[in-house]
């Protein structure tokens, strides 16, 4: 068959340049600026593994085909049966008999079958010349790719694999050479096998990166590998190498549809299934990661990259030891010299060997200088080193080794975008913008630098505010009282989380407020100026150095929010993170984070703890950092954040605030979990977990007194009525579950068994009563739930019925005790406080609404109308400390408030604070330019401040706008007499 592309030479250093994509392509090239691509893929090396056999020649045994199409469709042991027994006469046979055996993870009898054959067969030495290499026995490997090129210098496999080995040992000349003598050889030849365009491919994609010819990649997807599967449909590895490149490029979309083609192919591709995980990685479902990496081992225990991402989830649950474990355990004895193992061993000895002396040789020392002694050019290995801490925080050390892999290694083209994300991450935005504008250059289709690219550009737009203690950016036409009320804010906090965590750090924090640019919404933007991409699934996040949050002013906002509170906890995380030099682990920082707010467990909290604790589904310390980062639902993501900080309350309460500080200095020492409670708190990590424990079950004993239906299934039900036909609740459970199913005779015939048994039984009359409601039966459903209720110990549903039916026929203060009594005896459920609301609201009993009011507030931090409706109250009976606090704290929600500035300048006025008030009716008057009232209080305000002349301009502004308001002209007339 004739080759479907060709690439035409060019002068000069990029020779071997290749042809462009044709248009209607898919390709990897940005949109227009100011556009954010929706992809999520951290960069994935392609990883050399399992080669499929090439195609049997013209005339082959059928036997042979069938062979290779088993092996194709991963079906190993079937093909291994059918090359067996002519491996000793047929090569071919021998290849596949090994290719079979290698999947499997048995490379050792891979080489020996091949061995025994190799004699004059050049395609035999090549893949000797392979498996060697991929086991790091590199003399081998090089004298396995001589044998193979003696008998036949255009051996693909063996050209290939010689540039690997000038690669590796840093000959880079040499090895640049190779992969462009093999682009020029694609250039001037036919190919009939799917497997020589693999070789070829992965050379063209080495010399591209080298070269910064970044646009040559569209032509390895749309091209070349497309033209390798014409000549083989089923030929997987040209999926697996398409999406390989596609993740390289962040094209999450596009990889996971060839990554997923190739396993339809090969289910048990186990390299696919590793790809697979890293894609599950960078779209955070954990699960799902460990159980593809747990696949790739099941079908080969001997795949170093399988491995290597078992290692990369230990160490992103902050497990440095079970990562150092796992790869000097199972990953280093498959390849001794790979530097994708030795540059994550290097991040575990950095981490490991924190207290090292300076000048003291240590293991990472050691490691480096065995690496670099192999190969000076080792920029893999750096690359590799500097990622990992990156993920695990450790800015300044990334920095320092992505800047030594450029060094030692300036071809590479990953660590220039990896620098200037760094930069953006600790807010030196002017040196990320020369480093993201170098990679830019050199790859213009990686996504995260294009799109963060985009936010230095919204940045620039932005206006500065500088205080005392940080610094704010914000978009000055839209959030300019937000911008002025968060720098207040943050001017008194910062101070106190410092002096309550006993740390400052060294450098202003900084904190970026996004709304709407350039056609994409405050959100995008706030997420790709964190991760760079849009859809982070928080409205705010800190990197320790900055803090970025979602303006909650945006009209696209989907709901408002608490901003002073959530700046509170992302603030918490910058000193914390900082002071523990990015150590702390996850748990604890969002422990001390949530704790710090000051706020009530909410209601879904508390529901999660009732349900779990019993039953004993919880996170422990070794779990509860997936729970951030893996969640199976957002329950366990709010159940991991409850437990946290449920953790720290554990903690204080047993041995005290002063613990809260040598915690985290003993993981500012480099302490892990179970090292660092054995030193602060003198047990072990286990005895530290069953106190815990008991702490939740006696949280959770005291949390209701009342017993909700278990809310089984039928079945269920059912058969526990049957094993139980005397226990009146089984009958009564079981009535209830019919009567939600609108099983009405059937729940009625059993409520009644259950009353026979149990005469006044709650649930069962509950039940009656819910059937006779239905039938207009209003004063018998009464008064058969007034004789059931017990006071002590109320049934929830037939209280709750109960009540409504009193609030219905307005007898409010029936009505207003039985839902107190739900509150306090239920207190975690909300649903009686807003009952009790309710009937205080049509009772037009003020004071005890009120009440109620400031409890539903204070369990739910970001309900402005609560608040609202509290500040009007407080007005209106003149409690004015507390309607400048619940004004003030409706602010904090939705601060383009006019009415709410109002109230809380007026309240102020009525506390003798005129200054602060004055500034609050100005802000309320930029709101609401066009209500005099405002003016008019404002020149008020400005008497008693004994500022008569800011009076007297406010006044005459005020008669400007309205000449006949009431009172004006007199307040301006006493002011002109008073003080001519």
């Amino acid at each position: 068959m004739k080759k479907r592309t060709e690439w035409d030479n060019v002068r000069g250093r990029h020779e071997y340049e290749i042809a462009g994509t044709p248009d209607n392509r898919r390709s990897a090239t940005p949109t227009l600026p100011g556009t954010l691509i929706l992809v999520t893929m951290e960069r994935i090396s392609a990883i050399f593994v399992l080669c499929v056999l090439a195609t049997p020649a013209p005339g082959a045994d059928d036997s042979l085909s069938k062979a290779r199409g088993l092996l194709l469709g991963g079906k190993y042991a079937e093909a291994a049966a059918i090359y067996a027994p002519l491996a000793m006469e047929r090569p071919d046979a021998a290849l596949g008999l090994a290719r079979c055996l290698e999947a499997e993870g048995k490379a050792d009898g891979a080489v020996e079958t091949l061995t025994a054959v190799a004699d004059d067969q050049a395609a035999v030495h090549a893949e000797l010349a392979r498996l060697a290499f991929e086991r790091g026995d590199y003399e081998e490997s090089l004298a396995r790719c001589r044998n193979a090129l003696k008998l036949d210098a255009d051996q693909l496999l063996a050209r290939w694999i010689r540039g690997e080995l000038h690669r590796t040992a840093g000959q880079l000349d040499e090895a640049e050479e190779i992969y462009a003598e093999l682009i020029s050889y694609h250039n001037t030849h036919e190919f009939k096998k799917a497997e020589s365009l693999r070789w070829i491919g992965l050379a063209v994609a080495r010399y591209a990166a080298w070269n910064r010819m970044s646009g040559q990649f569209n032509t390895l997807v749309n091209d070349l590998y497309p033209a390798a599967l014409e000549l083989e449909a089923d030929y997987w590895p040209a999926h697996y190498e398409t999406g390989c490149l596609l993740l390289e490029k962040f094209n999450q979309a596009d990889a996971a549809k060839e990554l997923q083609a190739a396993l339809e192919l090969n289910p048990d591709a186990a390299e696919v299934h590793v790809a697979m995980a890293r894609l599950a990685v960078a779209g955070r479902d954990f699960d799902q990661a460990v159980a593809s990496v747990d696949r790739a081992l099941q079908i080969n225990p001997g795949l170093l990259a399988a491995w290597l991402a078992k290692a990369d989830l230990a160490w992103s649950n902050f497990d440095t030891r079970a990562t150092l474990d796992l790869l000097t355990k199972k990953a280093l004895p498959l390849n001794r010299l790979s530097e994708e193992t030795a540059g994550r061993m290097a991040a575990c000895y950095l981490l490991l060997d924190a207290k090292s002396k300076p000048g003291q040789a240590t293991r990472l020392t050691r490691l480096i200088g065995e690496v670099t002694g192999r190969n000076a050019h080792a920029g893999e290995f750096f690359s590799t080193l500097a990622a990992a801490l990156e993920t695990r925080h450790k800015h300044a050390e990334a920095i320092r080794f992505f800047r030594r892999a450029i060094g030692v290694m300036p071809r590479q083209v990953g660590p220039h975008s990896h620098l200037g994300l760094l930069a953006m991450r600790t807010g030196q935005e002017s040196e990320a913008k020369r480093w993201l504008d170098e990679a830019f250059e050199i790859d213009p289709f990686n996504t995260r630098v294009f799109n963060t690219l985009g936010v230095l550009e919204v940045l620039d737009s932005m206006q500065t505010i500088e205080t005392d203690h940080v610094i704010v950016k914000y978009d000055a036409r839209r959030d300019g009282l937000l911008g002025r009320y968060a720098a207040k804010h943050l001017d008194v906090i910062y101070p106190e989380l410092c002096r309550q965590f006993g740390y400052r750090p060294p450098e202003k924090p900084l904190l970026e407020i996004f709304n709407e640019a350039n056609g994409h919404d405050g959100h995008k933007w706030f997420s790709t100026r964190m991760i760079g991409l849009p859809y982070l699934g928080t409205v705010a996040a800190s990197t320790g150095h900055i803090v970025g949050v979602a303006s909650p002013n945006e009209s696209r906002a989907a709901r408002q929010f608490n901003w002073a509170r959530v700046l509170k906890h992302e603030f918490v995380h910058v000193v914390t993170l900082q002071q523990t030099n990015f150590n702390v682990p996850h748990w604890y920082t969002e422990g001390l984070a949530v704790y710090s707010e000051g706020t009530r467990r909410p209601q879904v909290w508390n529901e999660l703890l009732l349900e779990r604790v019993p039953r004993g589904e919880l996170f422990d310390l070794r779990t509860i950092n997936f729970g951030f980062t893996r969640p199976h639902d957002s329950n366990e993501w709010q159940m991991a954040y409850c437990q946290a900080e449920l953790y720290v309350e554990f903690m204080l309460s047993l041995w005290g605030p002063t613990q809260q500080r040598k915690l985290l200095a003993a993981f500012a020492d480099g302490l892990e979990t179970d090292e660092a409670i054995r030193s602060v708190f003198h047990v072990s990590a286990k005895q530290f977990e069953q106190k815990y424990i008991e702490y939740l079950e006696e949280l959770v004993a005291g949390m209701s007194q009342l017993k909700h239906p278990s809310g089984g299934s039928i079945a269920g039900l059912l058969q526990a009525h049957r094993e139980r036909p005397n226990d009146a609740d089984a009958a009564a459970e079981l009535a209830y579950a019919y009567v939600l199913r609108e099983m009405n005779q059937e729940a009625l015939e059993t409520a009644r068994a259950a009353l026979k048994l149990k005469a006044k039984h709650q649930l069962a009359s509950y039940v009656i009563a819910r059937l006779w409601l239905a039938e207009d039966r209003t004063g018998e459903a009464i008064e058969l739930l007034e004789a059931c209720i017990d006071d002590e110990s109320p049934q929830p549903n037939a209280l709750n019925l109960l009540a409504g039916l009193r609030l219905k026929a307005e007898q409010y203060d029936e009505a207003a005790r039985l839902y107190a009594l739900g509150e306090r005896l239920d207190a975690v459920n909300l649903k009686w406080s807003k009952s009790l609301a309710r009937v205080y609201l049509l009772a037009e009993n003020q004071q005890k609404l009120a009440e109620v009011l400031a409890r539903l507030a204070e369990a739910d931090a970001d309900d402005l109308t609560g608040r609202k409706k509290l500040a009007e109250m407080a007005m209106k009976r003149r409690d004015y400390a507390a309607a400048a606090n619940w004004a003030n704290q409706a602010i904090q929600i939705n601060v383009m408030d006019a009415d709410m500035h109002r109230i809380f300048a007026e309240a102020l006025v009525n506390r003798h604070n005129y200054h602060r008030a004055i500034e609050e009716f100005e802000v309320a008057i930029e709101l609401d330019p066009e209500e005099p009232f405002l003016r008019y209080a404002l020149a008020d305000a400005y008497i008693q401040a004994k500022l008569p002349a800011d009076a007297q301009r406010v006044l005459e502004e005020l008669l400007a706008i309205d000449p006949d308001y009431p009172g004006a002209r007199l307040m301006l007339k006493s002011l002109t007499e008073d003080f001519p």
